[in-house]
Order: structure tokens, then sequence, then C-alpha cells
């Protein structure tokens, strides 16, 4: 049986990997501004950080439509696929897994639509746990299922270096964005288990972010054993490279998926300088 898997933009790869993973990608449209754009089609990471920062406004992201999945589900039919497992971010973010689901009901052979539970790159590490089991020849059936239990076991942390966006999303108070800058305090954010964005933590500077992401990678390590990591940021990598290095200290097994600019989806609410991590098991 020949399987297609398709995501959405949120995943946040780059178009190099999608392609080299053999993944078919459906775009969000973001609205900054006046302009509505495809995500990762006509607007880039780095091009979208640049009108966020230009913007006194929060953009907006849209899901794509049923239309849209469709067209892509019946081009796969066409090309000789037999089945479709269809992955994308938690629909408490966005309504694209119900574009999914809709289009799936439309398309003659079987496509499944997925709930990740998840986005960026914590939704990355589903997608390529996907290819991986495909091209192990896994049936659509065990794929499916894998993926579905693998959610649960997949976990996205992040930290914001300001808190400019998170006052304009409505999610934190001037006063109290004032309040953090001055004592140097750091919020860290989780995507709980149905994939909401939830205050994990506060921390004091960028040292503080690092101990509390190497001390969430512990509690999975104790949990699951070696990990698989991902990371993500938006024009901060080289926080990224001292979260390695400490999680390297640290001791903890892991191998790392690697590290994307984060899209839309996360940016939009945490701002230039955020990072993340992702997390799940290595085996299992």
């Amino acid at each position: 049986m020949s399987i297609a898997i398709v995501t959405d933009s949120t995943c946040d790869w780059s178009l190099e990997e999608y392609e080299r993973r053999n993944v078919v990608m459906v775009p969000l449209t973001i609205q900054v501004g006046e302009a509505s754009l495809l995500d990762q089609v006509e607007l880039v990471s780095e091009d979208f950080y640049d009108r966020m920062i230009a913007s006194d406004e929060i953009p907006l992201t849209s899901q794509p439509s049923p239309g849209a999945f469709a067209a892509v589900y019946e081009r796969l039919a066409e090309e000789g696929f037999d089945a479709i497992v269809s992955l994308h971010l938690a629909p408490v973010l966005s309504g694209t897994l119900a574009s999914a689901e809709m289009a799936a009901e439309a398309v003659d052979i079987p496509v499944v639509a997925i709930d990740s539970k998840n986005a960026s790159s914590s939704l990355g590490l589903l997608v390529e746990k996907a290819c991986v089991l495909r091209d192990e020849g896994a049936t659509f059936e065990e794929i499916a299922e894998v993926l579905r239990r693998a959610a649960a076991k997949t976990h996205l942390y992040l930290a914001p270096d300001s808190t400019d966006n998170l006052v304009k999303g409505g999610r934190i108070s001037p006063e109290q964005a004032q309040g953090a800058a001055m004592l140097n305090i750091k919020l860290v954010f989780a995507l709980d288990e149905d994939g909401r964005l939830v205050n994990l933590d506060k921390v004091k500077g960028a040292k503080g972010v690092i101990k509390r992401l190497v001390e969430a990678a512990q509690l999975h390590a104790e949990a699951y054993g070696p990990l698989k990591l991902r990371f993500m940021h938006a024009r901060n990598g080289s926080e990224v490279e001292k979260l390695i290095e400490a999680l390297r200290e640290a001791g903890i097994e892991f191998e790392v998926a690697g590290i994307d600019a984060c899209g839309a989806t996360v940016a939009t609410h945490a701002g230039i300088g955020v990072i993340g991590m992702a997390v799940s098991p290595l085996n299992g």
C-alpha cells in the first residue's frame, strides 16, 4: 500500500525537509496588516518576523478551506496513492483539522485526519514518526493508531524573550509585563494535553529558562528513557545552542531531530526571541 503523509504549515519544517521526507504541506493563511498571505509559501518565517515587528496589531491566522485539502487529497489519489494520513495542529488552536476531516469524506481513497494535540516542533516530531512508520512498511491503520498514542507522549515547551506579543494578544496586562521586565522575570509555557497554551512557570532570566526546560526534559527522560528532541526559535538560535549544551551537561540521553524557525502559530503569541523544546520518547 502506498501511503501519503500530509500536514499543515504549523509543522514549521523547512520546504527542503518536506521534500526530503516526501510530506505534503497545506498552508494556513496569515494576515499581517492589510496583507493576506499563504504561510511558508508566500511568507516564510523570517519575512513574517519583520512584518510582525512593524505591525501594531497581532497577526491573524486562518485555516485552509476544506476545498484546499480536497484538492491535495484528490491530486494524491490521482498520483496513485492508496491512502492518506493527514496530521494537523490541535483543533483548540485552529479549525485546520475540521477542514481536513470534511475534505476526507469527499475523496475516493481512505483518508484519516489526526489531531496531533500539538503544534510547531512537537507536531514536527509526530510527522517525522509518521514518515518512519510509512518507510518501514506499516499499514494505514497501524500508522494512525501509533500516531494517536504518540501524541499523548509528545510535548512542547516554550519561553518568550519579551512580553510584547503577550500584551498585544491579551494574555497578560501591561502592568504585569512591566513588573516582569523590572524583575527580569521570564514566563515559561507548555501545551496541555489538548494542545492549549498554558502558563507553566515563572523564572529568573534567561538562565532560569534553560534550567526550567532542562528540568522538564529530565522528567520526561525519567518516564520514557532516551528522548527525541526538536527545537524552535524566532531569531534566537544562540539560546537554543545553550539549551542543547545544558541538556548534555545534565546527562540526559537524547537525539536532536531538528531546529526550526517557528512560524506564525507560535511566534504570533510568543514574539521575537522565543525558544522552544519539543519532547517525545526516542523509542516508542
